[in-house]
């Protein structure tokens, strides 16, 4: 499926471009007192995603060659990729970038370390996971552990994919999901 690692790029994207830089003062410097920080209307992701899309060529170029190769050619793949989806798709994919920007950031890094995991499984597996994730993904919190406890659901797969699906539906279950 194209789309499912537009989203983990163009996430990388955003966590390399929004990344503060180092705070460079004098010691002796009095520290004022924080202000309250209202959150951006629109997340840092879907705000880079954004600000790309209406680059010029030539300053897009500029921003990419900052990154390292690799990194650089998958953004550059994710970006074309989602380039090439129907306008119906791209806006379910700036809705999903923009709930993952609003996550908390231990609840980000626990994504990605899943979505690493799942993007370990064998080709032809990752459908079939992909599948059961989006099942999941749409039950309420006891159905869910239903399903998982279920025996269809032991004999479709793995322990490692039983493993990765559960955990998934703890990030999914968690108090602070969207």
């Amino acid at each position: 499926m194209r789309s499912g690692w537009a989203i983990p790029v163009v996430g990388l994207l955003a966590v390399t471009l929004t990344a503060a830089p180092v705070a460079m003062g004098q010691a002796r410097r009095p520290v004022p007192a924080p202000k309250a920080v209202r959150p951006p209307k629109i997340p840092p992701g879907a705000a880079i995603l954004e600000r790309l899309e209406r680059m010029t060529p030539e300053e897009r170029r500029r921003v990419l060659n900052r990154l390292p190769p690799e990194r650089r050619k998958r953004v550059e793949e994710g970006l074309e990729s989602f380039r090439q989806l129907p306008p119906s798709e791209q806006e379910r994919l700036r809705n999903r970038l923009e709930r993952f920007g609003e996550l908390p950031p231990e609840r980000q890094a626990a994504a990605r370390r899943l979505w690493a995991r799942f993007n370990q499984l064998a080709e032809d597996r990752k459908p079939l996971v992909g599948e059961e994730f989006r099942v999941l993904r749409q039950l309420d919190d006891t159905d869910r552990r239903a399903r998982i406890n279920g025996d269809e659901f032991r004999s479709r797969f793995t322990l490692g994919e039983q493993q990765l699906l559960q955990d998934l539906s703890i990030l999914l279950a968690s108090p602070a999901s969207p």
